[in-house]
């Protein structure tokens, strides 16, 4: 089957991840996947921006071309409902057989199947988690994806289909982050409609502080803000943290060390702000801390 050209948005995404086009392989997903992760930060940024439009609209957009001018634009990423369906869109396109999958009744991933295959494989780019292969869910089912103390693990069910994702910093579950989820369920972008709507409640998950979080495998680490925490860890497992005093010192890091200095992280502090949240006051939120 001769595959249509691809459209503009797709060509600049992949421009963005630094991917060339090639044909659907398993190689080729755990390329996109790696490098989705580490040039597209996981971020709320882009979800404080969009606070009062959404307020207004009731209603989230999925929108890949709008994803992709953010990316060039602004340098935001997103959280799963924006990052993993501008993902699944990009995958499709390439040939590859992608599906939503739901966690816990609010997290969005993928499913994706390769064009002379059967089996389905676990594929989350927004996530903050280090899924840079696909998970083989049926062939590989103990399989763990891990970097530097974080290990996350999906485990089949007693139903047949069925799984739950697990999560443990350090040899400690995050049982915040226990979630299920059935694989035999079909979905569309509007059936998560409901959970959008509770994730944009003032003072939720994610419109109550600031995160940003990006893979540097290049320099063997990942870096995690969570309000004015900033958490360097390294591929051994070691962590370094620093207490940033002020918005001078929240700039520098976006721009020295995520090297994301397009972000507009005043602006999100700003609505942050607005809602009642000092930033530097704040604790961290229970299973944000990496």
């Amino acid at each position: 089957m001769i595959r249509k050209p691809l459209p503009p948005w797709a060509i600049q995404y992949l421009n963005y991840i630094q991917v060339p086009e090639q044909e659907p392989s398993y190689d080729y997903l755990t390329m996109i996947c790696t490098a989705h992760l580490n040039r597209i930060p996981f971020e709320n940024v882009s979800t404080l921006m969009n606070f009062k439009a959404y307020h207004k609209q009731k209603h989230l957009q999925q929108d890949e071309q709008l994803f992709v001018e953010q990316l060039f634009q602004h340098h935001m990423g997103g959280t799963c409902y924006v990052l993993n369906s501008s993902l699944h869109q990009l995958l499709n396109r390439l040939g590859f057989h992608s599906r939503y999958a739901l966690l816990g009744g609010g997290h969005v991933a993928l499913l994706v199947r390769l064009p002379d295959e059967q089996e389905e494989m676990y594929v989350d780019c927004g996530n903050s988690a280090p899924f840079f292969e696909p998970f083989r869910l049926e062939t590989d089912p103990h399989q763990v994806s891990r970097y530097g103390g974080i290990e996350v693990r999906l485990r089949p069910g007693a139903e047949p289909g069925t799984y739950t994702y697990h999560r443990e910093v350090d040899g400690k579950p995050i049982t915040e982050l226990n979630w299920t989820f059935d694989t035999r369920n079909k979905y569309r972008f509007d059936d998560f409609q409901k959970a959008i709507e509770n994730y944009y409640k003032p003072n939720g998950i994610f419109t109550s502080f600031l995160r940003c979080q990006i893979w540097q495998l290049d320099q063997q680490r990942s870096l995690s803000l969570v309000n004015n925490v900033l958490s360097i860890r390294n591929s051994r497992g070691q962590v370094e943290k620093r207490i940033l005093a002020n918005r001078n010192e929240v700039r520098e890091v976006i721009d020295r060390e995520f090297n994301l200095p397009r972000l507009p992280v005043e602006k999100a502090i700003d609505v942050l702000e607005e809602l009642g949240i000092h930033l530097f006051q704040n604790q961290i939120p229970k299973g944000e801390t990496q």
